[in-house]
This record gives C-alpha cells, sequence and structure tokens, in this order.
C-alpha cells in the first residue's frame, strides 16, 4: 500500500493540473485590526524627517541664492536658475502633504509623494550631491521601504 501512496505523490509531482492548482492558492497580505503597526509609524516619521530636510535644503537654497556646496561643482558651474529653490520648496510641500495623506490611507497620497520626489530629482539643473543624491535616496527609501510597509494596508486606502 506504501508503494500506491508514494506512486501517487509522484504522479501528482509531474501533474500539470494539480500543479497548477496547488500554485494559485495564495493568500494577500493584509494587516489585520485598526491600530497601524511599528514598521508603518516609522515608515511615515523617516519620510517626514527626510521631505523636511529636503525642504531645509530648499530653503537654505532660496535663502544663498547660489548652489550649496559650490566649491564641489566647479568654480565656472553656471548660475542656479531662480525658479530651482521655488520649484524645490514646492515639490517638498507636496510630497509631504502626500505623506500626511498616506498616514491618513488615501492613495493619491502615495502617488504625490512618488510623482514630486521624482520630479525633484529630475529637474536638478546641476548634478549636486546634496541635491540630486539626497533626493534619490528619499525617493528609494520611500519605493523600497515604504511601499513594502504600505502594501498589507493597500486595501484599507480609498
Amino acid at each position: 500500500m506504501t508503494n500506491t501512496t508514494q506512486d501517487k505523490e509522484r504522479d501528482d509531482i509531474f501533474d500539470t493540473d494539480v500543479l497548477m492548482q496547488k500554485g494559485n492558492n495564495s493568500n494577500p497580505i493584509k494587516h489585520e485590526g485598526n491600530k497601524k503597526s511599528f514598521l508603518f509609524k516609522s515608515m511615515i516619521l523617516i519620510m517626514v524627517f527626510l521631505i523636511l530636510s529636503i525642504l531645509y535644503r530648499g530653503f537654505q537654497l532660496l535663502i544663498t541664492n547660489d548652489y550649496l556646496f559650490r566649491q564641489m561643482l566647479n568654480e565656472d558651474a553656471p548660475e542656479m536658475p531662480k525658479w530651482y529653490p521655488i520649484v524645490t520648496i514646492v515639490l517638498g510641500v507636496l510630497a509631504l502633504i502626500g505623506i500626511f495623506l498616506v498616514n491618513n490611507y488615501k492613495r493619491v497620497g502615495v502617488y504625490m509623494v512618488v510623482i514630486s520626489l521624482f520630479a525633484s530629482a529630475v529637474i536638478q539643473p546641476e548634478f549636486m550631491a546634496d541635491g540630486t543624491l539626497f533626493t534619490m535616496f528619499s525617493l528609494f527609501v520611500f519605493i523600497g521601504y515604504g511601499l513594502a510597509i504600505v502594501y498589507p494596508y493597500w486595501y484599507k486606502f480609498k
């Protein structure tokens, strides 16, 4: 009798109908309960800190009216465009609003954060260690860490 059971198991290994049925029985990941997890709260705090840092950089650019690390650029680097600090601040405010919308389970908040951080990285007039890399770091943190944390809550987002 044990030989028949082993033969049945062997046949199941190579039977595509059985394989396809067993492979499709996955359950979606859902966060149960109404409270936010520690990871969700920490993601919100990390992103608020990163976005406030981007806003601080924008205000410093507006005050100094020049690149913050000009010595890292060539001294003959072109003058910073007048629109750049203002656009950096506006995109930072949009990302900050987006994070608070993510905290309130609004799908538009996720899109606002990703789009505003991406746009902020794209509009860099020069490669700047403080601007380009920090903005891209913030974007990658939100996409890598943030969306992995948001995914179990996605069914709650409206």
